[in-house]
């Protein structure tokens, strides 16, 4: 699932509400109250920050990848054939 990292002051729900759910100690997630989706991801040690499903978007084709991040969980049969850095666990944007 392709999500996008953006300030959290910068996001507004534009329609229906979000349900909020505390996954871990560090961790808040954001669903759709009406059919459970996924939208929001917090953590704790990116305060200020709010990673987005970017499916959740009208048009999520408006935002392109900069890499790929968490491939050492990617599954054996997935291919990752462009030329975007990989890493293997989240990398901390500069």
């Amino acid at each position: 699932m392709p999500w996008g990292t953006f300030e959290k002051d910068s996001f507004v729900v534009t329609s229906g509400e979000m349900l909020w759910h505390r996954s871990s100690p560090q961790a808040t997630r954001g669903l759709c109250s009406q059919c459970g989706t996924s939208i929001t991801y917090e953590h704790s040690e990116r305060e200020g920050q709010i990673d987005i499903n970017l499916t959740s978007f009208d048009d999520p084709a408006m935002f392109s990848p900069s890499a790929h991040i968490w491939v050492e969980d990617k599954l054996p049969w997935v291919s990752i054939d462009d030329d975007l850095p990989q890493y293997a666990q989240w990398v901390v944007s500069e």
